[in-house]
């Protein structure tokens, strides 16, 4: 009888030892997983926003001429596209831009914002000035180029916002860079499409 309580024994604290290791390693496999989940949603919304971005420019750079009425549509494309990441209003932006080169040097020929828009353009925002293009891009003589910058704003979960050090919420933009198919698009009528 003895016998088996010793062996009974050596048993018990084995468990007891796997039950104080899984209470201290569980922690981190928890913080793993959430820090893993987290990463994964700021990946996707960046994905979305680049394919919005994307999409988008295709989109305006089909068009034979824009008119001021055009834009509410594109918003609006734009939000769709992106789907439940905020694009427009008040946490995104959607701004279009149309640059050009008259020859002597490259200038913002108009630029368009979504409503409730507190994002500013990376590329510029007055009408006349010079852009900001990356990597010094420079259009050929005589050419457009349109601008498709969209923004949203993050909230990583508290977790994710305590590793990265910062406030908990960022800004997020993507952009493309696209010149027009059909003609230069260098102007907006105003008014409604005919």
């Amino acid at each position: 009888m003895s016998r088996f309580h010793r062996t009974d024994r050596p048993c018990r604290s084995r468990r007891g030892i796997a039950a104080v290791e899984f209470a201290l390693v569980a922690p981190f496999i928890m913080l793993t997983m959430l820090a893993g989940t987290d990463l994964s949603i700021f990946m996707r919304t960046k994905m979305r926003l680049d394919e919005t971005a994307t999409e988008l420019a295709q989109v305006v750079t089909q068009y034979q001429n824009l008119y001021s009425s055009d834009f509410t549509g594109l918003f609006n494309a734009s939000q769709s596209i992106a789907g439940t990441t905020p694009v427009t209003g008040l946490l995104g932006a959607t701004i279009i831009t149309g640059i050009v080169n008259n020859g002597s040097r490259q200038t913002i020929a108009w630029q368009q914002s979504s409503p409730s828009a507190t994002f500013t353009s990376l590329f510029g925002t007055s009408a006349g000035s010079a852009p900001v293009l990356p990597n010094n891009y420079l259009l050929p003589s005589g050419g457009t180029l349109i601008a498709v910058e969209v923004f949203t704003t993050s909230s990583p979960w508290v977790l994710g916002a305590s590793l990265m050090g910062g406030s908990g919420t960022t800004s997020l933009r993507s952009y493309a860079l696209y010149q027009p198919r059909l003609t230069s698009l260098a102007t907006i009528t105003a008014g409604n499409r005919p």
